[in-house]
């Protein structure tokens, strides 16, 4: 099948941006549930597993999983950087946060824990590790990527940071600053805080929503811009 760069570059925009009115229509029903009747809407709700938030999230990350393992196979036979191992690394990585997403693999799923080690504490350091240990390893395939396509980096790393902000971010917040805090000024006011707490929720799941819709975008952009050079030598020859 013969893609069309010019087509799939007019149909990126529109993906994309339906990407994000759909997270703004989730975070919309769930605070309006939270603000109205007390309560979370359980198909909208952010926080659990098995969810429309959770299976839109998981579906994102999925997408960059096919991507990154889509350019694996296109830059088998190629030289140039980022390498083979570079996609196959990462795409095997997110199709693993995928899961993650989609059944909480790390809380060792729900009332399970067949996982070695389960808890958001522990996966906050592990996962910051694997960011750390890819840039470190791969640092000549993003040096390339750096050099050939600036912008898209900057938006991909943008994606990135609006994604750990919200994911880890959020979780750091909740636990050091906001629960003691709640806990101090309003100790007897349950509801209040119950509240609040679906509030940053809500911010934490957008944040990470949007980042990785940020981070599909780059991706998409970059596998674009390698149909058209890749037509513009065919044309060439």
């Amino acid at each position: 099948m013969n893609l069309n760069p010019k087509l799939l570059k007019r149909a990126i925009p529109y993906w994309i941006g339906g990407l994000i009115c759909f997270e703004v229509a989730i975070v919309i029903i769930y605070l309006g549930g939270v603000f109205i009747h007390r309560e979370v809407y359980p198909p909208f709700d952010m926080d659990g597993f098995m969810t429309i938030p959770t299976l839109l999230q998981a579906s994102i990350l999925f997408q960059m999983s096919l991507v990154y393992l889509g350019m694996f196979f296109w830059s088998r036979k190629s030289s140039e950087r980022p390498s083979p191992a570079f996609w196959l690394v990462q795409s095997v990585l997110l199709f693993y946060v995928t899961l993650d997403e989609l059944v909480k693999l790390h809380l060792g799923l729900g009332a399970s824990s067949w996982m070695p080690i389960s808890g958001t504490k522990y996966w906050i350091g592990i996962y910051s590790f694997l960011i750390v240990a890819i840039a470190v390893f791969f640092f000549r395939d993003f040096k390339a990527l750096w050099y050939s396509s600036r912008n898209l980096v900057i938006l991909g790393i943008s994606g990135l940071l609006l994604a750990i902000i919200g994911g880890f971010g959020g979780e750091i917040f909740k636990h050091i600053i906001l629960n003691p805090l709640l806990s101090q000024l309003f100790p007897e006011r349950e509801v209040l805080t119950w509240v609040i707490e679906q509030v940053r929720v809500a911010f934490e799941e957008f944040l990470e929503m949007f980042g990785e819709t940020l981070m599909l975008y780059a991706v998409l952009l970059f596998v674009v811009k390698k149909f058209e050079q890749k037509h513009q030598d065919f044309g060439e020859k």
